[in-house]
């Protein structure tokens, strides 16, 4: 296994300025704002090479953002969400929803393209579209066959594969459709993440206060597992690591558990309501803020803690063996 290549221009822009573009999408959700900001970094020295794929590419929003598009200050994602009555008790996803009104602000266009984007939502594939940043978007569940010839791309990029039920059959087909020099960029959840969470005080804090943070995100991680069991898979489906990435630590983790999540529905509520010039201000001061609070936590390595600990997410570079 290689070591890690040294981070091109994408890697080392200021990351206060990636911090901004990402929290100016996603400002109430600044947790994964700052997720989403590693995951960037971590990706910037691996060029998506064409013909490339953005597998479970959901809105576009991660990738425009990370091609170094910006949104205009008017718009984030919030602003085309739905069912949030039914988030807390429903577990609906809020951004499983487009209206013709959808219509992404864009300052900045994104820097590169990609040649086909997938998911299983349509909505997100709705919202991905006017971006400016997929040549095209396809429908798929990632449990069926990939839709693709073999051998069409240079790089494949999925950070949703823990998602999969058929997570091994999925892997056989990420190789089918890379060519044979072609690049796999994989951004891997360890199951090291159920260690640190507040699920392991279910004992004191009780079934109901779990469920409310949790909203059942735990049980779509279908096929969470730890570091050894992910790369005996890799081999068993003819992919050989070229470079393993840790960038998600257990502090990342702690942070990143609560959040805002339990409020989201609310504050989007409230801040719809806003008037424009209202809700621009706030929204300015709130960008601020978090820029200074959150810069510190962009660091890959940071932890707080004083004993070691597995990671919590790893960029695995693959190529068909």
């Amino acid at each position: 296994m290689q070591s890690a290549p040294t981070p091109d221009t994408g890697a080392a822009r200021p990351v206060a300025d990636d911090l901004r573009r990402f929290l100016n999408g996603y400002w109430l959700r600044p947790e994964n704002a700052f997720w989403m900001v590693l995951r960037s970094h971590v990706l910037a020295p691996f060029a998506m090479a064409r013909a490339s794929i953005d597998i479970s590419c959901g809105d576009g929003c991660f990738m425009f953002l990370h091609a170094g598009g910006a949104f205009d200050p008017d718009f984030d994602v919030f602003r085309g969400v739905g069912r949030l009555d039914d988030v807390r008790d429903g577990h609906a996803d809020m951004f499983d929803y487009v209206d013709e009104a959808y219509r992404p602000r864009i300052a900045a266009p994104p820097a590169w393209r990609i040649d086909v984007g997938t998911d299983w939502k349509q909505a997100l594939l709705d919202k991905a579209a006017p971006l400016g940043l997929y040549d095209t978007l396809i429908r798929h569940d990632n449990n069926e066959p990939l839709p693709m010839a073999d051998g069409r791309f240079a790089t494949v990029y999925c950070n949703s594969v823990y998602w999969v039920e058929r997570v091994e059959a999925f892997l056989r087909e990420i190789r089918r459709i890379t060519a044979a020099d072609g690049k796999i960029l994989l951004e891997i959840k360890l199951a090291s993440i159920l260690r640190y969470t507040l699920a392991g005080f279910r004992d004191v804090l009780g079934d109901r206060w779990l469920e409310i943070i949790d909203r059942g995100r735990a049980a779509t991680w279908t096929s969470l597992t730890d570091r050894a069991t992910w790369e005996r898979r890799f081999a068993a489906a003819g992919l050989a690591i070229e470079h393993a990435i840790p960038f998600i630590t257990r502090t990342h983790a702690h942070l990143w558990d609560i959040g805002l999540r339990p409020i989201a529905p609310m504050l989007v509520k409230m801040a719809n309501a806003l008037a424009p010039d209202t809700r621009r201000a706030i929204k300015a001061e709130w960008v601020d803020l978090f820029v200074e609070l959150l810069e510190p936590f962009t660091r890959p390595d940071l932890d707080l803690f004083s004993d070691r600990a597995d990671p919590v997410e790893i960029l695995y570079v693959l190529r068909p063996a």
